[in-house]
């Protein structure tokens, strides 16, 4: 049969979509190929009509083991015959299939990266003819891209064993020209045909919202649009993932969650029942995605930021594989942008590699704050030239609001940033500007220079606002680094001298002020005045009861509320109780020990309580109190130091320094960290020590409550943690 034949008669298709033919002649006629289509582009009929016409057999290298009995599926059901190697099956099904695809019984064998180089593989292989390997998800092999899967690199070398080459297909519907280039380095294609078909899903509504409340954002999303439709949510963390599932749950709203921290059958079972529409609504992580091919989903939505704008593409090119019209809404916050850094951080990558990480996820921000076509930021990310300068398909396209000129305060925001010898970060920008008192402002001497509280009328917000948009169209270039610095660029003057103006939606940009806490302070006086070394040790003690309690840190309080405490620094219960997120129940578990912290704090440095809540109601926290309060902070550890170095048992060090044990047991820790010698075995009965230490041996120092809980009761928190200090001494 001819290929038109063959594509009517088993695919129900009259004609090609668009690149398909063409990818397809080449194959048959023994070409490589690479073929770069958007999702629903209809990547997998491109190897599957050849494999029908090709004698021997077609490997398909799929990285999801999950998907591979959905696609032999749906070959059995267009009558062709294919099948899946791989670890779900027991071993008799096993040998098997082995057989039937020895013997010729099946023309497309789906296998995971993982399996190729086993030894039952590599026989089989040997006995087999094998015309074509088609690589599905492609862009998994680059180090470069935002998937990538070591097991890919197996692929080279299992083409590699075969004694005659078969024609290699590599597939993908997201790579940028540097990854198209080492997928074909790597994979190792012989003069491959390219066929691009383009990035551009016009079906899909793009939108970036920034809302001040997300959840309240996404249930009058849910409420207004496609009410009745299936939709995915994608959240960054696996905790965000059941909170969020949970509350849409508990708002009536049919709801399942998704992360690979669940059971396979968990997994498996919330997969099963989106597909099947059991479920209108999938909270998942990056986890779901590859290869879910459920054609009618009409909404995805980023409850937070991915990581680059690869990843960002490819979740949500979900939408609308149907070619229906559909939404992307990708939902804006600061907070997202620092969690991906923390992930980037913590992957221990090569500074190479860290970079490209940092100026991918830039990317992204800029078109979280560009005011340009969104439809078009994404196409000139892949290299592809935009075909009008607006699509009218995409939220800033449509977007009726206010435009104001704010070149003035565009000139402010530049010549601050020359003036402090382009050295700084955004959020230190942003301080000067404001004519914030914070300690390493005024420490750097940053409030000497001219542009100092030139925009103490702008809320935080609304000049980082103006930065990231400067930065989004080129007036500012930021470093990809752990710790950005943002500088001028050639376009930098053109604003500066007037030659060009600058624009803002007006609505991002109001300059109320901002909602005052029951005490008086607003956030922002909040986060530019608390006091870090309070802050620090209320931390320390939140940490203590958590351990004791067997509880995650932030459910005792968040880090906002300790914030506020350190900044207004409460006396007694009623002052407490103006503090955010403290209730009467928090109260009676934990507001004496807080309490009794922060009295002890305020006493220790001598601190004048009601002058300093005045300071930062007026902003206006002097240098000279700044700088008193950092030499009494250095010196108390001194002290106590001075205090075990007369040789004080710990107890009469507390009394002496009016002060708890656990504090002092702190002191002493820093001092240690600082390269003083500290000899624990002072303060530890030997007897209590075996205990300890035998219980460590067995449930480790992770976590204090389940020592505690295995110890005699005459032992204190006090004993694990000095046993702890000493072990780790």
């Amino acid at each position: 049969m001819g290929i038109y034949e063959v594509l009517k008669t088993y695919f129900g298709y009259d004609n090609f979509k668009k690149g398909q033919e063409k990818l397809v002649s080449a194959i048959l006629a023994g070409r490589d190929v690479l073929g770069i289509m958007p999702t629903g582009g209809g990547k997998s009929l491109c190897y599957q009509l050849p494999a029908t016409i090709l004698e021997g057999v077609t490997i398909v290298i799929s990285p999801l083991i999950s998907l591979m009995k959905d696609q032999v599926d749906s070959l059995d059901e267009m009558g062709l015959a294919g099948t899946f190697i791989n670890s779900t099956l027991d071993y008799e099904e096993f040998i098997t299939r082995i057989d039937g695809i020895r013997n010729g019984k099946f023309k497309l064998v789906y296998v995971a990266p993982e399996r190729l180089n086993t030894k039952l593989f590599l026989n089989l292989a040997k006995d087999i003819k094998i015309s074509l390997v088609a690589i599905d998800e492609a862009h998994c092999i680059s180090q470069w891209g935002h998937d990538f899967r070591p097991s890919y690199l197996e692929i080279p070398k299992f083409i590699n064993f075969l004694h005659i080459r078969p024609t290699v297909a590599a597939f993908t519907a997201t790579a940028t020209r540097e990854i198209v280039e080492e997928i074909k380095n790597l994979i190792g294609l012989k003069n491959p045909l390219e066929v691009i078909t383009g990035f551009d899903r016009p079906n899909l509504f793009y939108q970036v919202a920034k809302p001040s409340n997300k959840f309240s954002y996404l249930l009058n999303y849910l409420k207004n649009n496609y009410v009745s439709d299936p939709g995915i949510i994608y959240c960054a963390t696996r905790k965000i993932v059941e909170s969020l599932a949970n509350k849409l749950q508990s708002y009536g709203i049919s709801a399942v969650g998704y992360h690979g921290g669940m059971s396979s059958n968990i997994r498996q079972k919330n997969q099963d029942d989106f597909m099947l529409d059991r479920t209108r609504i999938i909270v998942a992580t990056n986890a779901f995605g590859m290869g879910i091919d459920k054609p009618d989903v009409r909404f995805v939505i980023h409850y937070n930021m991915p990581k680059n704008m690869e990843a960002y593409y490819q979740e949500a090119g979900r939408a609308g594989r149907d070619g229906e019209k559909s939404d992307c809404v990708l939902m804006y916050s600061p907070a997202d942008i620092v969690k991906q850094k923390i992930l980037i951080q913590s992957e221990n990558l090569s500074p190479e590699r860290e970079t490209a990480m940092y100026e991918n996820l830039q990317y992204l921000v800029d078109y979280c704050h560009t005011d340009d076509c969104l439809r078009n930021k994404i196409l000139i990310y892949f290299g592809e030239d935009a075909q009008q300068e607006s699509c009218n398909n995409c939220s800033n396209c449509l977007d009726q609001s206010e435009r104001v000129d704010v070149t003035i305060e565009a000139q402010k925001i530049l010549s601050c940033i020359y003036r402090v010898n382009q050295s700084y970060g955004i959020n230190t920008v942003i301080q000067v500007l404001r004519g914030s008192k914070n300690k390493k402002v005024l420490e750097w001497g940053l409030d000497k220079t001219s542009t100092y509280g030139i925009m103490q009328e702008y809320r935080n917000d609304a000049i980082k606002e103006m930065i990231m948009t400067l930065i989004s169209q080129g007036y500012i270039h930021i470093t990809a680094d752990k710790f950005p610095v943002i500088k001028l660029t050639d376009m930098s003057w053109e604003i500066l001298k007037g030659k060009v103006k600058f624009y803002h939606k007006k609505d991002l940009l109001l300059k109320s002020k901002t909602s005052k806490t029951a005490n008086g302070l607003s956030p922002d006086q909040i986060n530019e005045n608390f006091d870090k070394q309070l802050f620090e040790r209320l931390r320390e003690l939140r940490y203590t009861i958590a351990q004791e309690k067997d509880l995650p840190p932030y459910i005792i309080f968040h880090d906002l509320s300790l914030k506020e405490m350190a900044a207004y620094m409460p006396r007694n219960q009623e002052e407490f109780f103006k503090i955010r997120g403290v209730g009467r129940k928090k109260y009676e578990s934990y507001g004496e020990e807080f309490l009794n912290l922060i009295n002890e704090y305020i006493r220790e440095e001598g601190l004048d309580v009601s002058e300093l809540r005045g300071h930062i109601a007026n902003n206006t926290i002097a240098a000279s109190s700044i700088d008193r309060l950092q030499d009494t902070k250095i010196d108390r550890y001194e002290q106590t130091y001075s205090c075990y170095l007369k040789g004080l048992p710990l107890e009469e060090i507390a009394q002496q320094r009016n002060l708890t044990e656990n504090t002092i047991i702190n002191h002493l820790a820093r001092c240690e960290k600082k390269g003083k010698s500290i000899d624990w075995s002072r303060f530890i009965d030997p007897e209590k020590e075996k205990k300890i230490i035998q219980v460590i041996e067995k449930v480790g120092t992770e976590k204090l409550k389940p020592i505690k809980e295995a110890l005699p009761q005459e032992i204190t928190y006090e004993d694990i943690r000095l046993v702890i200090c000493k072990c780790l001494s």
